[in-house]
């Protein structure tokens, strides 16, 4: 049967063509690209270099804190850059710039009392709102320069807070300054408590200086001795005249003596009179008002006027008159 062979061969024939082409027509795969390779982790730093790092970030930021009036920040990094971890430049730098800070950096001594004048010891105190003390201790405590709003606070069981907020200015290298905070509403002080009013004194009475009685009677005596002494010296003077007129060089001896007695006289008046002006002038001027003198008397006796340097003796004549004598004491 050649037909039905060259059929077959045919029909093989284009079967083979046929898978051929589709083998031919079908698409190729791509090639695959070739992934890009992990990076390679870098090397970590060695802990020599972070401290070195470290060191210098701190001294970096302590001169600028330091700069800025923040002088416990700086104070704190200048700590940490002059450990001796730090290479030696790096901790010779750190180092005086940490006593500068140290010199310039403040401290206050906070303290507080209640209305009875007594410490206070649970006071909770912040500064430019973050908190700073916990409690008072008495003790220096660093603060930086500048004005800072403090605020103070005090509870007491179930009473408080009581608060009390003051504005300061600390200045550089103020060392100690005691801040003496008052919490008069605690243990307040009523009326009752407070001490009683103590009266003043009243003032003396004013009294008027007056001059002592013993002045004007020792100043009468001196001015009755200087009319005596008046008296009896112009009376001897003129009897000399006389007795020298009209019997000179052979005057009677008696009328001679009384000549020389009137001049006698009238020399211890003058005497007396001095003395007495002298000695109430002395009593008018020593006297004293606020001793008033002391005069005792009796009948037909002496009277003695005590004053303050001494006292004056008034004794009675017989003939209405009066005899001063005055003692002191030194």
């Amino acid at each position: 049967m050649p037909v039905t062979y060259m059929h077959w061969r045919v029909s093989g024939a284009l079967l083979v063509l046929g898978w051929s082409s589709a083998l031919h027509a079908a698409p190729k795969p791509a090639p695959s690209k070739p992934q890009p390779a992990a990076p390679k982790p870098a090397p970590s730093k060695s802990e020599a270099q972070i401290i070195k790092d470290k060191c210098i970030a701190d001294a970096d930021e302590g001169q600028s804190l330091r700069d800025g009036g923040k002088l416990l920040d700086a104070r704190t990094r200048f700590v940490g850059c002059a450990s001796s971890t730090c290479p030696g430049v790096v901790t010779k730098e750190c180092s005086a710039w940490l006593a500068d800070v140290e010199e310039r950096l403040p401290t206050v001594v906070i303290t507080a009392r209640d209305g009875h004048d007594i410490d206070l010891v649970d006071v909770r105190v912040s500064v430019d709102g973050q908190p700073f003390l916990d409690k008072l201790t008495g003790t220096q405590v660093p603060i930086d320069p500048g004005p800072h709003d403090m605020r103070f606070e005090y509870s007491r069981g179930g009473e408080g807070p009581f608060v009390v907020d003051e504005k300061v200015v600390i200045s550089e290298r103020q060392k100690g300054r005691v801040l003496q905070v008052p919490f008069p509403n605690v243990n307040p002080r009523t009326e009752a408590m407070l001490p009683s009013p103590v009266p003043e004194p009243a003032p003396p009475p004013k009294t008027t200086r007056s001059a002592p009685v013993a002045a004007y009677v020792v100043g009468g005596a001196g001015l009755l001795a200087l009319g005596s002494f008046a008296f009896f010296g112009i009376k001897g003077r003129s009897d000399y005249n006389d007795l020298k007129d009209t019997c000179e060089p052979n005057c009677n001896k008696s009328d001679a003596d009384a000549v020389k007695t009137k001049f006698l006289v009238a020399d211890i008046s003058l005497g007396v009179g001095v003395a007495a002006l002298g000695v109430a002038t002395y009593l008018f001027l020593t006297h004293r008002s606020d001793e008033a003198p002391r005069v005792t008397t009796s009948q037909g006796r002496p009277h003695l006027i005590q004053h303050a340097l001494g006292h004056t003796v008034v004794t009675p004549t017989r003939g209405g008159g009066w005899l001063a004598g005055y003692e002191t004491r030194f």
